[in-house]
C-alpha cells in the first residue's frame, strides 16, 4: 500500500508566505520535505547564502539610451556600496554598519532598533551595454546605477542573388 501526502493548497500557500516573512528578515526559510513545492513561487526573491545577507529590492528602468538600476540605501556612503562588472555580470553590493554605544551623552541607552547588514544583487547584462562607461552614484538615500546602451549596428537587408539557368 503507498502512502499519499495530501496536498491541501491553503497550506501551500501558507508555507510560501511564512517562508517569504522569515526570508525579508534574513532568516533561512525551512523546507519541509512532506510541502509539495509546486507550482513554484517565481517571485520570491533569492536571499545570499551568507547569514545576513539579503537581496536587495531594485528598480530597473530602460530608456532609450541607457538602462537604470535604482535601490534604496539608507544611511549608507558611497564607501559601503561596491559595484563591479566581471565577464558580463555586473553585481551591486553594500554593507552598512552601525556604531552602537551602551550611553549617550544624556544617559543610558534603553532601546537600540538600528541595525546592520549586507546586501548583494547581480545581473547578467545584455550584449548592447557600453561597460566602459557604467557610473553608480548615490543621492539622498538612493543608488542609482546607470548602464549606457551601444548603438547597435543596423541588420544587413537580405542579398537577393540572381538565380541563372546553365
Amino acid at each position: 500500500m503507498a502512502l499519499t501526502l495530501f496536498n491541501d493548497p491553503f497550506m501551500s500557500e501558507m508555507d510560501r508566505a511564512m517562508n517569504r516573512m522569515l526570508s525579508s528578515f534574513g532568516m533561512p526559510a525551512a523546507r519541509s520535505t512532506a510541502t509539495l513545492n509546486w507550482p513554484m513561487d517565481i517571485f520570491r526573491p533569492v536571499m545570499g547564502t551568507t547569514a545576513g545577507t539579503a537581496s536587495m529590492p531594485m528598480d530597473i528602468i530602460e530608456t532609450p539610451t541607457a538602462y537604470e538600476l535604482h535601490a534604496d540605501t539608507p544611511g549608507m556612503t558611497p564607501e559601503d556600496v561596491k559595484v563591479e562588472l566581471h565577464e558580463g555580470v555586473l553585481t551591486v553590493s553594500g554593507n552598512r554598519k552601525v556604531a552602537r554605544e551602551d550611553k549617550d551623552a544624556q544617559g543610558k541607552v534603553w532601546r537600540s532598533e538600528r541595525s546592520a547588514y549586507s546586501f548583494a544583487r547581480s545581473f547578467t547584462l545584455p550584449e548592447n551595454v557600453n561597460a566602459d562607461n557604467i557610473c553608480a552614484t548615490i543621492d539622498k538615500g538612493v543608488l542609482k546605477v546607470c548602464v549606457p546602451k551601444k548603438e547597435t549596428e543596423p541588420k544587413p537587408e537580405p542579398k537577393r542573388i540572381t538565380v541563372t539557368g546553365a
